[in-house]
């Protein structure tokens, strides 16, 4: 499974009329701030998506200095199935993208707020 970050998704033409609020835009930093709280505190923190379970390294967000474009993610490694099966594969380091549609954070389309309130 080859998860490819795509930076921006909620500014997609089809997301356009629900874009993030300043005010929820304020909430995803909120979570990733408490997210990487969480694991500075030596608290593990794990998603599912998709039927595949994560463990959180870290949540990030940085803005292009260049071109404005934003990028919301959590950095996982995947735990579930069998990933260290093959030692060239590096793929279960994996970026999950945080995106804005239909008025909700999610990552690949799964509720970010229902995944991490969940503990």
């Amino acid at each position: 499974m080859n998860l490819e970050y795509q930076p921006e998704t909620w500014r997609d033409d089809q997301n356009r009329a629900s874009a993030p609020t300043p005010r929820e835009q304020t909430r995803v930093l909120e979570l990733l701030g408490r997210i990487n709280y969480k694991i500075i505190q030596g608290k593990r923190v794990y998603v599912e998506v998709d039927g595949v379970v994560y463990k959180t390294l870290y949540g990030g967000y940085w803005r292009s200095v260049f071109t404005g474009v934003e990028h919301y993610l959590l950095k996982c490694e995947q735990v579930s199935g069998s990933p260290w099966a093959d030692d060239e594969r590096e793929d279960w380091i994996v970026d999950l993208p945080i995106a804005y549609s239909n008025h909700a954070w999610t990552t690949n389309g799964h509720s970010l707020s229902y995944m991490l309130s969940r503990d």
